[in-house]
């Protein structure tokens, strides 16, 4: 995401108290949509993210994990960097997430643990982080962001 989608995010800080989490998810979620549709997935620098508030960075983590699973399933896991899985597993324990973490870690494990990785397990596991509209993933992170971003 670039600059332009900085000062986007900057917007939302600025004027977080005053909206309600729901409000704030949205809008980082519209910013991120737009700030990496036209982008070549695995170009996007998320190092960028780190600038922000965790309670933002939290937002992004679990919706880039949202998308990658939407997109790719579980197999973003093989490839991408350690330091980008760990931050959406403790995105994810931020937001009391504990269960989705776990599986999670387990699935990175499997990838990582030799060249012919246990799919069965993972395609098991993964069944297991569900993140549609009914998830609880998104009330513990709405939960999460309203106490969080009084705090910035």
């Amino acid at each position: 995401m670039g600059e332009k989608y900085a000062n986007l995010i900057d917007d939302v800080l600025d004027n977080a108290n005053a909206m309600s989490a729901d409000s704030v998810i949205q809008a980082v979620a519209n910013i991120h949509s737009k700030g990496t549709r036209y982008i070549n997935r695995s170009k996007i620098d998320r190092d960028v993210w780190l600038a922000y508030p965790q309670f933002i960075q939290d937002i992004i983590w679990i919706l880039d994990l949202s998308s990658e699973l939407g997109l790719d399933g579980t197999e973003f896991i093989a490839v991408f960097p350690e330091r980008y899985v760990d931050k959406m597993i403790a995105a994810l324990c931020h937001i009391s997430a504990n269960k989705e973490a776990e599986t999670l870690i387990r699935i990175y494990q499997l990838y990582q643990s030799d060249s012919r990785p246990d799919y069965a397990k993972i395609n098991e596991l993964a069944d297991r982080l569900c993140f549609d509209s009914d998830s609880d993933i998104w009330l513990l992170l709405e939960t999460y962001v309203e106490t969080e971003k009084g705090r910035k």
